[in-house]
């Protein structure tokens, strides 16, 4: 390469450098101390309930898009970290039963719809089975009564709020954001899933909380994306901690 190449192939990288650092979303300028206090209420929000490890429930799950509109009954046992049994059913009988192992996660039909298959990822996005573009970790969360946060290790106070309710959490070293709206009691109302430009992927609203053996479990929420796909799950039946074998998040003949 030549001196001539080199200097115009420097040049055209000085001239585009801007533009596609413009193009990535820089962290605002925050008050350090006030990051640390974003920060300690985001872990606050993150040990929300984790003393329950394992719950069994049911419920109901109403999927909503443009063109459809479905209600079904479910029933659940989930543990930590990460597996879950969750049954849905139409006039009392079981439809489709979702399996997450740990490792993976199947899919069974008791209609004769698909024969069982395995997706091999052990927190695949949800969007192709649910409508909405939830983890399946997110999915689990809810289930334990936890919040269903994405992995974080920076907060700040969002500076357009003035009212200092709305966190933004992100992971350093990944793409997107999550806005949380937090009450005085540490309690969250809203989940909003950002991309890495900030722009509005889906949302969560935790609607209602209820008390069940000393926990406040969120038992309505509603998950809702940028088409206006929605997934409400209303938590009727809600037992924390009971005795769970680990053959219930194995594929049995029973659900064959």
């Amino acid at each position: 390469m030549n001196n001539r190449t080199s200097f115009f192939l420097l040049f055209a990288l000085l001239a585009l450098g801007p533009l596609f650092s413009s193009c990535m979303p820089l962290r605002p300028e925050t008050d350090p101390l006030m990051d640390q206090k974003a920060l300690a209420l985001a872990n606050g929000a993150r040990s929300y309930n984790q003393d329950i490890t394992a719950s069994r429930g049911k419920g109901w799950a109403k999927l909503e898009t443009p063109t459809k509109t479905e209600r079904y009954r479910i029933a659940w046992a989930a543990a930590s970290p990460g597996k879950a049994r969750i049954t849905f059913l139409l006039s009392g009988n079981p439809v489709e039963t979702i399996i997450s192992t740990g490792k993976d996660i199947r899919f069974v039909s008791h209609t004769g719809k698909h024969s069982p298959y395995i997706r091999n990822s052990e927190n695949p996005d949800m969007e192709d089975y649910l409508e909405v573009p939830v983890k399946m970790s997110e999915i689990i969360s809810i289930l334990l009564g936890h919040f269903p946060l994405k992995a974080f290790d920076d907060a700040y106070f969002s500076p357009s709020d003035s009212s200092l309710t709305t966190l933004v959490t992100r992971q350093k070293d990944k793409d997107g954001l999550q806005h949380l709206n937090v009450d005085g009691h540490g309690k969250i109302s809203r989940i909003q899933s950002m991309d890495i430009y900030g722009d509005f992927l889906y949302e969560i609203l935790l609607l209602e909380y209820k008390i069940h053996e000393s926990h406040d479990i969120p038992v309505k929420l509603r998950i809702k994306d940028n088409t206006n796909r929605m997934l409400t799950l209303d938590i009727t039946d809600f037992e924390p901690n009971p005795p769970i074998k680990d053959s219930v998040f194995e594929l049995t003949d029973q659900v064959k």
